[in-house]
């Protein structure tokens, strides 16, 4: 007895050294890892387990106690007594049985503990590791979750990096990435400068969470409205649209649901307050404010602003806009631009003519259903026109004003008149 009192304090000294070291490793990845002790212990305790049953085998069961505070771990085996032992993970001989229960037969189980320099140092390094690798595994989904629940957000971080494809943004417990396509031409970025963007991607990778930024899309536009105007917010004003060419120009389509509240004045803001808040944060981007029509022809009017429009008129598939000559440049818009972002947000096709096109080319639909003699010309020149093959408004109006001279006989005012009471004619029929 006294051999084996000896033989079991000096084990325990021996293991001394080896708790000192699992104790710190406990604590010390619980600090850094920021989870607590107990949830450190279990998984420890769930490695070890699997790590014994990769030894002897998945049938073996196993009870791991371990105390953070010495770094003690108890390892015990249930183990089958029997006379010939063939698996020491699952059974164990009646003599050694005896020596943990006199009383013990072949067909019991005993709970055999496992000295811990049996179990090993590698084996526990090897469950340290495993521990590691769940606890970051768990941190990435942790990520993952909160980062997938900010989808459709905005975030604000810092601009850590700058390259040529793309922009690392450090969110705090992670970095993101803004690619060139989706940073506005007018943006000017630092090196450790603030930085908001809408949250449009979030991917599960093996290193953890890759969150892809945008600055560029419309619902970045409609957050940043959302976050300047209580109405937006409150759901008094809803937005119907957006239209927007990043970086240049964007169109908004609002709505009231309330008769006294002006959907652009809330969203414009006093003094232009609102808005122009809204366009710092992109940069300097225009955004047109429209008031929402459930009336196509009201809505496309509006949508083409700034620019006044005399007329819609549908055409099959498309709608005919009519302005007038001067506001033709305004309401088409650098290279297109306003007529096109007009058409996204209407969701139609949009054909702008000047009014003086529209006018002519509204003679030139109806010219051909005018007969010669109904014109208001002198009967001898009707007669020398359609002696020519001239036998409608039509015919006549395409000819050259110096080829009616030559086949009238007439003077160039003289021509010039009967063009004009001819359009006059055709326009009021």
């Amino acid at each position: 007895m006294k051999a084996g009192a000896t033989d079991s304090a000096g084990k325990h000294h021996q293991d001394r050294p080896m708790n000192k070291d699992i104790s710190n490793l406990i604590v010390q990845i619980a600090r850094i890892r920021n989870v607590d002790v107990t949830y450190v212990c279990e998984t420890l305790r769930a490695s070890i387990v699997a790590g014994l049953k990769r030894r002897f085998g998945a049938e073996t069961e196993a009870d791991v106690e371990i105390e953070p505070d010495s770094g003690t771990i108890r390892v015990y085996l249930a183990k089958d007594v029997v006379e010939r032992v063939d698996n020491p993970g699952r059974q164990i001989a009646v003599k050694d049985a005896h020596r943990i229960s006199p009383t013990a037969q072949v067909g019991d189980v005993i709970r055999d503990e496992l000295p811990l320099d049996e179990l090993g140092r590698i084996a526990i390094r090897k469950a340290s590791d495993e521990l590691l690798l769940k606890l970051r595994e768990a941190e990435r989904t942790k990520l993952f979750d909160e980062f997938s629940k900010k989808k459709g957000e905005i975030v604000t971080g810092t601009v850590q990096k700058i390259g040529r494809e793309e922009i690392i943004v450090n969110l705090g417990l992670i970095e993101a990435v803004l690619t060139t396509r989706e940073q506005l031409k007018s943006d000017h970025y630092r090196q450790g400068l603030p930085i908001k963007a809408y949250v449009h991607r979030v991917d599960k990778t093996p290193i953890g969470p890759r969150v892809y930024l945008s600055r560029t899309h419309p619902e970045f536009l409609r957050k940043l409205l959302s976050r300047e105007v209580p109405e937006i917010k409150e759901g008094v004003v809803e937005i119907k649209g957006i239209a927007r060419s990043p970086g240049f120009r964007s169109k908004v389509a609002v709505n009231s649901l309330d008769d006294k509240v002006d959907p652009v004045g809330a969203c414009v803001g006093y003094r232009k307050s609102r808005i122009e808040n809204v366009i710092k944060e992109i940069s300097g981007e225009k955004v047109d404010i429209v008031q929402w029509s459930r009336d196509p022809q009201v809505f496309i009017a509006r949508a083409l602003g700034p620019a006044k429009v005399s007329e819609v008129i549908k055409e099959g598939d498309t709608h005919i806009v009519v302005v007038p000559d001067a506001e033709f440049s305004i309401a088409i818009g650098k290279k297109g631009q306003n007529v096109w972002l007009a058409s996204l947000l209407a969701a139609t096709k949009i054909e702008v003519l000047k009014e003086t096109d529209y006018r002519n080319r509204v003679i030139m639909g109806k010219a051909a259903r005018v007969e010669i003699d109904t014109l208001s010309i002198d009967d001898a020149v009707k007669e020398k026109l359609k002696s020519h093959g001239i036998s409608n408004a039509f015919d006549l109006l395409n000819q050259p004003a110096e080829e009616l001279c030559r086949l009238t006989e007439l003077p160039p005012e003289q021509v010039e008149q009967v063009i004009q009471q001819t359009r006059e004619k055709v326009w009021l029929s």
